[in-house]
């Protein structure tokens, strides 16, 4: 009788992982549409604002998946950004977002294997690294580099993916 029950055990969880593995396989093939051609409209998707006049977009590209019965689909994007610190600041808050310490093996994954090649291509130590805080993913990173423009500005990495 025991070992009725492991085998129909065994049975089960070969296949709950043989549905995961499928499910897995589903999500991963949703089509994806990508915008790169209109970095202000980009910035109005992701921000739901328009470019602020002391923030120019330098680069951008958004990611957007169709609907799928089952699959949580929202936007993956990254852009560069030329910005204030007061923006930085502002975007900070918005988002929630903490100095990555506790993440920096996200944020060097992120770095590693970038959306586009001009993401972040300095390296890390040339940045200061924030993500979200009030989730385990670390799924948006901020990349400000530490030196200033001469206007004053920051360049800003910033990805959602």
């Amino acid at each position: 009788m025991a070992r009725e029950r492991r085998l129909g055990v065994a049975l089960i969880a070969i296949a709950l992982l043989v549905v995961l593995a499928g499910c897995q396989q589903y999500a991963n093939s949703t089509p994806a549409t990508v915008l790169e051609s209109d970095d202000a409209a980009n910035y109005e998707r992701v921000f739901r604002e328009a470019v602020p006049g002391d923030v120019d977009v330098v680069h951008s590209v958004v990611v957007t998946y169709a609907f799928r019965i089952g699959v949580v689909t929202t936007d993956d994007w990254a852009f560069e950004v030329l910005a204030p610190r007061s923006w930085v600041e502002r975007q900070g808050a918005k988002w929630r977002l903490g100095p990555a310490a506790s993440a920096l093996g996200a944020v060097e994954a992120r770095q590693a294997d970038p959306v586009r090649p001009w993401y972040a291509p300095k390296p890390l130590p040339a940045y200061e690294a924030f993500v979200v805080q009030a989730t385990s993913l670390p799924y948006v990173h901020l990349l400000v580099e530490r030196s200033p423009l001469p206007d004053g500005r920051v360049r800003v990495f910033m990805s959602k993916h």
